[in-house]
């Protein structure tokens, strides 16, 4: 009898203890209303980065090379800080040399491919993990050559930004942490079935 008393005790004692441990991990702490106007207009001329592979050179070197002369010419203008976890920033003095560091993406340091995007105010773990590519799509039928086509095959690569169809190219932002699309096959309204390959532009190692 009293061994099952106190297995019933036990039995509810664990059941709070549970229940108090749920209720810990759902509490969130409420942070009042404040103005981080400051924090904003700070890191207005900012680029972010990711490295997406463990090997190769560090985040340091990327930092002190990246700025120099060779590569985006805007050393003296720019400081760079390690954020921890393969992510980066960069804080320029001058808006044109940040959009001039934008225009060179893809970007690559010791021939490793790694994002850059303006920081924008965003608590997403994955950012920053877009990285825009030129991709050349081969295999395309010439009486198929149409802007439609294009577009259509740069949606299922990533995010479609623009289309040079003489040049059988599409530009996209690929997710940095998806495989990327070395092939694929498109249809077309009539039933039309091709299969097609892509070539992204200054790709690296990724």
């Amino acid at each position: 009898m009293n061994r099952q008393f106190g297995s019933r005790a036990r039995e509810g004692n664990d059941g709070h203890t549970r229940r108090r441990l749920k209720e810990n991990e759902e509490e969130i702490i409420r942070v009042p209303a404040f103005d981080n106007s400051d924090l904003l207009a700070k890191f207005k001329q900012t680029l972010i980065g990711m490295m997406f592979h463990s090997d190769g050179r560090s985040v340091e070197a990327l930092l002190k090379h990246m700025p120099k002369r060779r590569i985006w010419d805007v050393e003296g203008r720019v400081r760079g800080t390690n954020l921890g976890n393969n992510k980066f920033h960069f804080d320029f003095d001058r808006e044109e040399d940040l959009i001039k560091v934008l225009e060179k993406r893809p970007c690559h340091f010791n021939k490793w491919s790694f994002s850059l995007e303006r920081w924008t105010p965003t608590i997403k773990e994955d950012f920053p993990n877009s990285m825009p590519f030129w991709a050349v799509v081969s295999g395309v039928p010439i009486h198929y050559k149409k802007q439609e086509t294009y577009e259509s095959v740069g949606k299922a690569l990533g995010v479609f930004d623009k289309s040079d169809v003489e040049g059988s190219r599409v530009r996209v932002f690929v997710n940095g942490d998806l495989p990327l699309k070395f092939e694929c096959k498109i249809g077309f309204a009539n039933g039309d079935v091709v299969k097609v390959t892509i070539q992204y532009e200054d790709l690296y190692r990724h």
